[in-house]
């Protein structure tokens, strides 16, 4: 039954494509906010409001799906479907980057820094983020560096990730519930970390160290799938060399492991220089592009490799091509293996 919904819940997105549902998300962070501030008033620490949120949540869609699994088998399969509909998603940034690629392909390159400024936008309304994002000055290969870095990033908060703890959970029939905990559970750390502006106090360190093992299984099952239907060799090899250097540089373990990967997979170079975080008000993805290149590299390594993403080619626009191949790719390989492990179940 999980694999039909995820089909379903799939070609659904592909024919009513959730391309934008902003003020559902909105809603979504006026609640938490609410909860957040409730509990806050009772000096509640970081764990408590985080697990409070993501479990009560999570019980709330298991609770509903057992509810319509004792009703009916169909009902249930049904209600997996939107679930994984709503939360899922390829279309929630896809867009963005068709837009980019669209744009950069046709030589206009005004509204592919257009179109990244509304990606940007748009995920900084989620979180109550304002920060210093300004695509203006990015070239035209800065520009398909850092769609192609969001693109990767995304693929994990919108879809590998979500779709990893919805099977995790599925084996005890609870599925809404996974992918509705990992769903919160990003929201959350991620609200949390851009609204500190750069910063780190309890809850910033908080989302860092629950987020680093929401995402340690997904991420890599991510980066492996990539290497398989990518270019293997050089996504292992800069997976190997390259992850350990940006986690010691303040990247994300998360964001290390897929960007790294996906770079090799895809045979280009996505950062080719030092990055170091400033103290500047920026998030993540602003790090990657204006960190100070001047700043010396940890540990006597060498400039040049320090903050360096992927050993092939420079990004052009036949990159941004192979990106969505790719990933293409990796969603059908997904979807085999599902397959024949149902087979495999049903058979045996």
């Amino acid at each position: 039954m999980s694999l039909i919904a995820i089909l379903g819940a799939f070609f659904l997105e592909q024919i009513f494509p959730l391309s934008s549902y902003t003020q559902v998300r909105m809603k979504i962070r006026g609640a938490v906010d609410y909860i957040e501030h409730a509990l806050s008033a009772d000096n509640a620490k970081p764990w408590q409001i985080f697990w409070f949120i993501t479990i009560v949540g999570a019980l709330l869609a298991g609770l509903v799906g057992l509810i319509f699994d004792q009703i009916s088998a169909v009902l249930y399969v049904v209600y997996m479907l939107l679930i994984l509909y709503v939360t899922l998603g390829i279309r929630q940034y896809s867009h963005f980057f068709s837009k980019i690629r669209n744009s950069l392909s046709a030589g206009d390159g005004d509204a592919a820094r257009a179109a990244l400024a509304q990606w940007l936008q748009e995920e900084a309304e989620v979180t109550g983020y304002r920060g210093n994002l300004v695509p203006e000055r990015l070239s035209d290969t800065e520009l398909m560096r850092q769609s192609l870095e969001l693109a990767l990033l995304s693929s994990i908060r919108y879809v590998f990730g979500g779709l990893f703890w919805f099977l995790m959970f599925s084996i005890v029939g609870l599925g809404p519930a996974g992918v509705v905990f990992y769903r919160l559970a990003d929201f959350i750390a991620r609200r949390w970390i851009l609204r500190a502006q750069g910063k780190r106090d309890a809850f910033t360190i908080y989302a860092y160290k629950m987020m680093h093992w929401i995402d340690f299984l997904p991420v890599r099952c991510a980066a492996i799938v990539y290497a398989v239907v990518g270019n293997f060799e050089d996504a292992m090899h800069c997976w190997r060399t390259q992850a350990k250097k940006l986690r010691g540089l303040g990247e994300s373990d998360a964001s290390s492991v897929i960007l790294t990967a996906g770079a090799g997979a895809l045979n280009i170079t996505l950062r080719d220089g030092l990055m170091v975080k400033n103290l500047e008000a920026m998030d993540e993805h602003e790090f990657a592009l204006y960190g100070n290149a001047e700043a010396p590299a940890p540990d006597g390594e060498p400039a040049t490799l320090a903050g360096q993403i992927g050993i092939g080619q420079i990004p052009d626009a036949r990159t941004l091509e192979s990106a969505v191949g790719i990933f293409w790719r990796s969603m059908l390989f997904v979807l085999i293996l599902l397959m024949m492990l149902t087979l495999s179940k049903l058979i045996g």
